[in-house]
């Protein structure tokens, strides 16, 4: 009876660890000029699990990026007034703790190429890049994939 007691709690430990790791325990931070994209993919991510936060530019997404103590999910749109995605990027890539604290996901409507030295900075920092208009389940997949990386 002992025995099954014990597997029992083992197992009641376990699921609690893969709870606290799934979508519950993280956080998105999405940045985005526009309110509306904001707002619909709050309401989407909040009903899979996650804590979100937002941000309208960059320079608001850097200032979280900098407080929040635990590694985050950042949906980050490419386009932005006061600083784009890509600033965001390049400022991240100097700076090594955000560059491993966190995760990053670039949003784009863009239908140009992107420069040879951002598409570089994109691999190197490990940046998917999601088009806009996004499927919504392909984006909630690459959410649920970067926060198994965190």
């Amino acid at each position: 009876m002992h025995e099954a007691d014990g597997k029992l709690a083992t197992a009641t430990a376990t699921a609690a660890t893969a709870a606290a790791r799934g979508p519950a325990g993280t956080t998105v931070l999405v940045v985005d000029d526009e309110q509306d994209i904001r707002d619909a993919l709050r309401l989407i991510l909040e009903d899979e699990g996650y804590r979100v936060i937002e941000a309208e530019n960059g320079l608001r997404a850097l200032e979280r990026l900098r407080t929040e103590p635990e590694g985050m999910v950042v949906l980050l749109d490419y386009m932005m007034p006061v600083l784009d995605g890509a600033g965001v990027l390049g400022t991240v890539a100097n700076d090594g703790a955000l560059a491993r604290r966190h995760r990053y996901i670039l949003m784009t409507a863009a239908t140009k190429t992107f420069a040879l030295a951002f598409a570089k900075l994109l691999r190197e920092l490990g940046v998917p890049v999601v088009a806009k208009p996004f499927d919504l389940d392909r984006l909630v997949g690459m959410v649920a994939a970067a926060a198994q990386l965190r």
